[in-house]
């Protein structure tokens, strides 16, 4: 009869090993053949999905993301895809595009992480970007857990509108800018909402980038 016990006890912890290697490996996307994904943009990418952590939702409609540099993480939208070719990364520096097809718009975000970027440079920095811009920016700041978000919205003369914004470490060095950009159609009669919608998910989606803090 002890006997019989101590064998349940070692298949139940064995089973147990078993299934939490089995969980690991279904969340994995590097462990999953290409049927067993989201049938998503994200993942049908294949340079995007290798930015992917788990196939998993962090949120709904988002996906884990971490930086080749392993100094952030955001949540990644579902329809949004990695451009290749104008991604780069070197000494502490990460820039990349991502084209994003929501419900509801469409939208091309236009992310740079700089390491070096202090706190104290901050206020140089969102002035740089102002200029670039060629037209006023009027930044409000949210505090965020270990750093800050600086965000402003924009539209042109040209009818392209979106949001700039700088996410700064405030426990740390490093910082990342945010640019993205998105239009109305010509025959698009619900153009303020779009725009309204469009500055509600991308605000709250930029709350998600946060840094990973290094002991």
């Amino acid at each position: 009869m002890r006997l019989s016990i101590s064998l349940l006890i070692i298949l139940s912890l064995f089973l147990g090993g078993c299934q939490e290697l089995n969980d690991k490996h279904t969340t994995d996307p590097e462990n999953l053949d290409p049927e067993e994904l989201p049938q998503v943009r994200a993942f049908e990418d294949e340079f995007t999905r290798g930015f992917l952590q788990s196939t998993v939702e962090s949120k709904e409609g988002y996906y884990p993301f971490l930086s080749d540099t392993g100094n952030y993480e955001m949540n990644f939208p579902a329809g949004g895809v990695i451009g290749e070719k104008g991604y780069y990364v070197q000494k502490g520096t990460e820039k990349y595009s991502i084209g994003i097809e929501y419900n509801k718009f469409n939208a091309r975000i236009n992310i740079k992480y700089y390491q070096f970027m202090k706190n104290e440079y901050l206020e140089s920095r969102l002035q740089t970007l102002e200029e670039s811009f060629g037209i006023p920016l009027q930044f409000q700041e949210k505090k965020l857990d270990g750093r800050s978000l600086q965000k402003a919205f924009y539209k042109d003369e040209d009818g392209y509108f979106g949001v700039v914004a700088m996410i700064q470490n405030i426990e740390n060095s490093g910082a990342i800018e945010v640019t993205t950009v998105s239009e109305c159609s010509n025959n698009d009669t619900e153009c303020d909402q779009v725009i309204q919608d469009t500055k509600d998910v991308l605000y709250k989606w930029m709350e998600s980038i946060k840094f990973i803090k290094k002991s």
